[in-house]
């Protein structure tokens, strides 16, 4: 009788170390993971290595929607994009989505075009109040981006709004669609509305409008107004919803349904669920929604950058009270290498405990993948 009574005291401790063990932190499940689901690439602007990169390249055959959640204005990421294009033609992607308007997607193909794209872009942001004329595609980088989606022969999709330093540039090309018998006469009106281009005049812009015969320029003349009210309420809410509405009005006009769609945008717009900072449900969680409708795939990576500079300045997201990113992924950061973690295990297994930052738990909820980059960003 004692010695059952020793095994069974034995199996209760042993049940208890084995259970006590495996209750682990949020915090430990997520080192786990990030040591079990870390890998690399290099990448100097020539083709990346490494199987980082060919994890990446894979998520083009896994999926019907590949989306790039970026930080804006980076020469290094859009070099990168430009081969994730290359790639996912391979795999049969022959779309991109990115963060313009319609408008300005279908000049941007027209521009892809031309036998020097970054000299026209160029000229136009001379036009523009020394501004550039288009948000995200203002140097070399960028233009080779573009051109290599023209070679690929993709469509371009633009979903937003028409960004306010692109207001002159569309108020001169409205001005061009007045017949050449009105020129004259609606002149002042555009001088005016150009006058105070940040923030034209209704009026004057119906005026215009009215006597404009393309249907395209009449339209632009409507997005031209739409964004200004986004700007005077900063309605975030109704930016996503336009997002969508354009999106769905591309999508509509497919024969087919299974069109493989590659986006690249600003990182909160891009996740599944709400968006990271405006709390709208924004095109991200649209697309993944559509992307379960159609009993295909979608993926998302988060790109983030460590360091900045300003005014010669570095500036270490790591070590700001305000960071940008959350701090367990700023510090996987390799001067040589671009770091990419697999993190959709942990939607699965993270418990709330509170033992990781709110931008952390965020983070995981709504990306797949968090991609370092290896830049000092200028």
């Amino acid at each position: 009788m004692k010695k059952c009574l020793l095994i069974f005291c034995l199996f209760i401790v042993n049940f208890t170390f084995g259970q006590t063990k495996q209750a682990l932190t949020d915090e430990q499940r997520l080192n786990k993971c990030i040591a079990e689901n870390t890998n690399y690439f290099t990448f100097d602007g020539q083709k990346p290595d490494g199987k980082g990169w060919t994890i990446l390249e894979n998520l083009f055959t896994e999926n019907q929607f590949v989306a790039w959640g970026e930080y804006h204005n980076s020469s290094m990421l859009s070099k990168l994009t430009s081969f994730a294009l290359e790639s996912a033609s391979k795999n049969g992607y022959k779309t991109w989505c990115i963060e313009t308007s319609p408008f300005v997607a279908s000049e941007l193909t027209k521009i892809a075009k031309t036998n020097n794209p970054l000299e026209t872009i160029l000229s136009f942001s001379k036009d523009s109040h020394k501004m550039p004329s288009f948000p995200f595609f203002a140097t070399k980088e960028d233009i080779q981006m573009l051109q290599t989606a023209s070679k690929l022969n993709y469509s371009i999709w633009g979903i937003d709004q028409e960004f306010q330093m692109t207001f002159p540039y569309c108020i001169n090309k409205l001005y061009s669609g007045v017949p050449n018998s009105l020129k004259q006469q609606y002149k002042p009106v555009a001088d005016s509305l150009l006058a105070k281009w940040w923030m034209p005049n209704g009026k004057l812009l119906d005026s215009l409008t009215k006597v404009v015969k393309s249907p395209s320029l009449k339209q632009l003349a409507n997005e031209i107004k739409i964004s200004k009210e986004i700007y005077i309420e900063s309605d975030n809410a109704k930016r996503a919803s336009l997002m969508k509405r354009n999106f769905y009005k591309y999508y509509d006009a497919l024969k087919t349904k299974d069109e493989k769609i590659f986006f690249k945008m600003g990182s909160n717009h891009l996740a599944r669920g709400m968006n990271l900072i405006t709390k709208v449900y924004d095109i991200g969680n649209a697309i993944f929604e559509v992307a379960e409708h159609n009993k295909t795939n979608f993926a998302n990576v988060y790109c983030m950058v460590r360091y900045t500079t300003e005014k010669g300045k570095i500036i270490d997201d790591f070590e700001s009270d305000h960071n940008e990113n959350p701090k367990v992924f700023s510090k996987l950061y390799d001067k040589e290498k671009w770091v990419l973690v697999d993190i959709r295990s942990l939607r699965r297994r993270i418990k709330y405990d509170g033992s990781l930052t709110f931008d952390t738990y965020r983070l995981i909820e709504k990306y797949d993948f968090v991609l370092v980059s290896s830049e000092i960003m200028q």
